[in-house]
């Protein structure tokens, strides 16, 4: 599969061209047709294209149900990649998930050709591009050919003017729900930021989760689940492995009744396992090697399970967050006002230094992986965080709560606020239902 950077680079090398050349082709038909672009009433058919990023696509999920709640009758097809859609598949408000397959140049630009046939026969009326910079993205949009067409410019994509209708700042100033609000307010509907009922969990991946947790010994206490991950997108968000190491020392000795469990996908085994192996026996007692044991499904059947999450700034603590799940969250190169936890019982620690945050003004870091931002953050502020949450959840523990989550199913629990940042302490808890959903390669 084309690495992320390599995506960037072609994007960069051979998309900006040929988006101005659209842009130039745009404006002519513009002047020639004058369509009328007010916001139709009962659109038949509505794109959301999110290429990459789980926890941007986790988040268009509000924007999904604010525009199935605006326009009920109307059929949502969300646009992704072929690395994205199974988690894509799990989210709820979608009618149909069309992906590119972006495993190798020419398969990604056979099935973007393949895309564009699909979306003229769609026609869809609105088209939501929630990519931010990308002019391969713009491009999609515009050749849909949709009445009205919604697009992120900042300054570095200025291209991008003239390929939508309608243009909207990306202000990395504030919080990614409120952003993606703006794109709802468009069309006359405002967002609900709350990420709970956005993902969607079957009884079978429940079951399976259960079965495997059951055969590790690991079904009858409270779960930790530790991710010491980042995806590709910028490995430097990741805390060092040596103070990951002191870290599950201390904490697994200090919480003995907890079990912890190191996540990771099949490209993260390896480095998750040298980490494992580096801790001690005793520690190795109270802590198990997860890494790889599940696919995507059951993974969010473990995390809506789990009691805390402990996380670098990547996928997972979205996903906990939209799932209802207690974290502790690890920042640098991303900024957690941008992206971090708006409700529920988190904590969020982050110590800036003077090019942080990075991640959303450039391609790669200026520090060049010395990530000071990440190695400065102390081994016992992690704990210490840690041990907020983990008394909380002591304090809901009972009969009635096997999954020793502070969160109960009956309703809303109210908690002190215990995280850093000004957000709000309630606590929500909704299960997901289970929709039908049809998924076509392209």
């Amino acid at each position: 599969m084309l690495s992320y950077k390599k995506k960037i680079f072609i994007d960069r090398a051979f998309g900006t061209v040929a988006a101005l050349i659209v842009v130039i082709l745009t404006r002519l038909v513009g002047l020639i047709l004058r369509r009328n672009h007010a916001v139709p009433q009962s659109p038949k058919v509505i794109a959301v294209a999110k290429f990459v990023g789980l926890g941007s696509i986790a988040y268009t999920g509000i924007l999904c149900r604010a525009l199935k709640k605006k326009f009920p009758n109307t059929e949502l097809v969300y646009i992704t990649s072929f690395g994205s859609l199974e988690f894509v598949k799990r989210m709820n408000y979608i009618d149909k998930v069309i992906y590119i397959n972006d495993k190798g140049i020419v398969s990604m630009v056979k099935s973007t050709a393949s895309l564009i046939l699909r979306l003229w026969r769609l026609r869809p009326v609105l088209y939501f591009d929630m990519e931010v910079y990308s002019s391969w993205a713009a491009i999609i949009a515009t050749l849909s050919l949709a009445l009205n067409r919604y697009g992120f410019y900042r300054k570095s994509a200025d291209f991008k003017k003239g390929l939508h209708t309608h243009m909207i700042f990306f202000n990395t100033n504030q919080h990614i729900s409120r952003v993606y609000n703006q794109m709802a307010l468009c069309v006359g509907r405002s967002t609900d930021d709350n990420l709970a009922g956005i993902l969607n969990i079957s009884y079978k991946d429940r079951e399976s989760c259960s079965q495997i947790l059951h055969k590790m010994g690991a079904d009858n206490r409270p779960i930790i689940l530790i991710n010491t991950n980042a995806s590709e997108l910028l490995r430097e968000r990741c805390w060092p492995a040596e103070k990951w190491i002191k870290y599950l020392e201390h904490s697994s000795r200090m919480f003995p009744e907890f079990v912890f469990l190191l996540t990771g996908a099949s490209n993260e085994v390896g480095y998750v396992s040298e980490l494992y192996d580096k801790l001690s026996p005793k520690a190795r007692t109270n802590i198990l090697n997860m890494a790889g044991r599940f696919g995507l499904g059951v993974f969010l059947a473990l995390i809506e399970k789990a009691s805390l999450l402990v996380t670098n700034d990547s996928g997972p603590l979205h996903l906990a967050i939209a799932l209802g799940t207690s974290t502790v969250s690890i920042w640098g190169p991303g900024s957690p006002k941008h992206y971090g936890p708006i409700s529920g019982v988190h904590r969020t620690i982050y110590e800036p230094v003077y090019c942080s945050p990075c991640l959303y003004h450039a391609d790669s870091p200026p520090c060049e992986g010395d990530n000071a931002c990440v190695e400065g953050i102390s081994v016992s502020s992690v704990f210490e965080a840690t041990k907020d949450i983990v008394e909380l959840i002591k304090c809901h523990i009972s009969e009635s709560s096997p999954s020793f989550k502070i969160s109960l199913e009956q309703g809303v629990v109210e908690s002190p606020v215990i995280k850093m940042g000004e957000f709000n302490p309630v606590i929500t808890y909704r299960r997901p239902k289970e929709l039908k959903k049809h998924y076509t390669k392209v």
